[in-house]
Parts: structure tokens; C-alpha cells; sequence
């Protein structure tokens, strides 16, 4: 099993992603409200998939961010 295959470890992994680009890049953080979390329309909940995709997307901003700083 992957480290990203449950709950507990996406939503640590969101944290930690979250977490360092607030202290390295607050101007990214800010952004943050705007990244949508898709969510399935079949779904009534958040799904495991729906947190992989947004971690997935959290992750690119940063790097896309990180790159364009250099």
C-alpha cells in the first residue's frame, strides 16, 4: 500500500504540502482559497480520490511556483 492510500497520510501530506507553502511562499498561500477541490457529483462526501487530485494540484502549484521564482 502507498503511503497516499489512506485518509490519515493524504490529509498529513495536504498539511505538509499546505504548510510549507505558507512559510516559504505566503503569496501562493493566499492563492490557496482559490484551488477548488473537485469532488465527484456521484459522491455526497469528499473521496480518497478527491483528496489525491487536490493534493496532485497543491503539490503543481507549488512547483510551477518554485520554478518561476528561480
Amino acid at each position: 500500500m502507498r503511503s497516499t492510500d489512506n485518509l490519515q497520510a493524504l490529509t498529513r501530506e495536504i498539511f505538509k504540502v499546505t504548510t510549507k507553502i505558507q512559510s516559504s511562499y505566503p503569496e501562493l498561500y493566499f492563492l490557496l482559497n482559490e484551488t477548488p477541490l473537485f469532488m465527484s457529483p456521484n459522491e455526497k462526501s469528499i473521496t480518497l480520490k478527491d483528496l489525491k487530485q487536490y493534493l496532485a494540484t497543491i503539490r503543481m502549484q507549488l512547483i510551477t511556483f518554485e520554478k518561476d521564482k528561480k
